[in-house]
């Protein structure tokens, strides 16, 4: 299905306009038979694409391909020709949006997706896993940004629950909007409560604070199934979620009050700030002292630890494929006006000296860069670590490293552990963490252990509804609860 054939669809008050021309989103799901599946949403603006007419009608198509590999392995590897309808009309054809949907089963373990658009500088690869089905969890959270009712025998891969749902690929909110649409899918909440047992689900919106906001959350009693769909709607307003660093909260608990799983996704709001045309602005001296294209460009990569994912999506997107200076000029000024208004110079200036020290540091593996390394990622982001425990020799695990946060991000005790799979030291990557947003990876204490690096049920995963024992006969597990 091609979003310009949409028409009929009800549009929700928070659709939202982008500069981008295209986008990438990576959906989790499993199948009551404990199948794990990622849906791969591609959207992708009519000027990406290859454009011709034919008796006085206009039809865009496009080349392109996706990835995915497991470790050196690839898992799947598919060629996707996108065709848009024909119309009459030029303007529509140039401007439209269309949208393709991949779907690819896989087994637990750790993935890289790799998009292409054919004979464009467009690419997009990221990072993900897929954990042991089998225990209460919660889905990738889609945000909505259009839906119809299904007819019967009319099913497409945006088929869900009754419904087509055309995903929103991003998690910013429009400034205009009044609510939010979701759709997220709960799973063996049943072998908790039992089959068809009721439970509790709660979700809302966070506030500037990090608390959930009463007049943004709502209560659901369900019935426990291997499966559970959940299509809801959520108020907003101009402060809530905030412009940055909002989450939208899911808790599901017993009917006794027990808490059975939580998640939180990253949530905020689109504001008009967000524009990339700075024609006319007057910018800062610290963004127009830069003069070269490139340099300017690698100045704006540092800044991914640091920026929203709509930003993130920008510097990856936009900026990386513009040769107009000014605009990134004016990113780089806008994005530190953003976070302070009335010294953005300071701000950058402290945020450069970090960068320094996260190069000298980390860089060693990635030419110097430390913002591209996983613990440079966690230094610029979250602030330098109140602990840091070490063991990198004389141990019976991969060499790891446990970072300890007292308070950052409006999160408290909060922790990261990396860890060298490949006894290198260069180069130490994300194993887990408990800070919302970031990899969290259940089977981390048996592949610290396993130098095969396989997953497996671990103890802990296993335990996972039961009150953790913090004294771990397995040392990392206990350094990690017990800094």
């Amino acid at each position: 299905m091609n979003r310009i054939l949409l028409f009929i669809l009800h549009f929700a008050l928070y659709n939202q306009v982008t500069a981008q021309n295209w986008g990438v989103e990576i959906f989790r799901y499993q199948l009551a038979n404990q199948t794990s599946f990622v849906d791969v949403a591609i959207e992708l603006n009519a000027s990406e694409m290859t454009m011709a007419v034919e008796d006085s009608l206009w039809t865009a198509s496009s080349e392109f391909t996706v990835i995915i590999e497991q470790g050196d392995q690839i898992k799947a590897f598919r060629k996707i020709q996108l065709s848009g309808p024909l119309t009459a009309d030029s303007t529509e054809a140039w401007s439209a949006d269309h949208m393709h949907l991949e779907r690819f089963i896989l087994s637990p373990g750790n993935y890289q997706v790799t998009v292409n658009v054919e004979g464009t500088d467009l690419l997009f690869k990221d990072n993900f896993q897929i954990s042991i089905c089998g225990k209460p969890d919660v889905s990738d959270l889609m945000l909505v940004e259009a839906y119809a009712k299904l007819s019967h025998g009319e099913e497409s891969p945006f088929s869900r629950s009754g419904f087509d749902i055309i995903p929103l690929l991003d998690n910013k909110i429009a400034p205009n909007a009044d609510q939010a649409r979701f759709y997220v899918e709960l799973y063996n909440i049943d072998q908790v409560v039992g089959l068809d047992s009721l439970f509790l689900m709660s979700f809302g919106f966070t506030n500037s604070n990090g608390n959930l906001s009463p007049n943004h959350t709502r209560y659901l009693r369900l019935s426990a199934a291997p499966v559970v769909p959940v299509f809801e709607v959520l108020p907003v307003d101009g402060a809530v979620p905030p412009e940055d660093g909002g989450f939208l909260k899911i808790e599901i608990r017993s009917r006794e009050g027990i808490e059975i799983t939580t998640m939180n996704y990253p949530m905020s709001r689109w504001s008009p700030a967000d524009d990339n045309n700075y024609a006319g602005v007057a910018l800062s001296q610290f963004a127009t002292q830069w003069t070269d294209r490139n340099r300017l460009y690698r100045h704006l990569e540092n800044h991914l630890p640091l920026a929203s994912p709509s930003e993130q999506n920008t510097i990856l997107g936009i900026l990386k494929v513009t040769r107009d200076l000014n605009m990134l000029q004016g990113f780089l000024d806008q994005f530190w006006v953003r976070r302070n208004p009335e010294n953005p110079t300071k701000s950058w200036q402290n945020y450069t000296n970090e960068v320094t020290v996260a190069d000298s540091i980390f860089g060693g593996c990635r030419s110097g860069h430390g913002a591209d390394t996983d613990q440079g990622y966690v230094y610029l982001k979250y602030g330098r670590p109140n602990s840091i425990i070490k063991r990198h020799h004389n141990t019976d695990y991969y060499p790891y490293e446990i970072w300890h946060y007292h308070n950052t991000s409006g999160f408290s005790n909060r922790r990261f552990l990396f860890y060298a799979p490949h006894v290198v030291l260069e180069c130490l990557e994300i194993l887990h963490s408990d800070m919302p947003g970031e990899i969290s990876n259940n089977d981390w204490i048996e592949i610290l252990k396993s130098r095969e690096n396989r997953l497996r049920v671990s103890d802990t995963q296993l335990n996972r509804l039961n009150p953790r024992n913090t004294f771990s006969r397995e040392e990392p597990e206990d350094l990690f609860y017990n800094p």
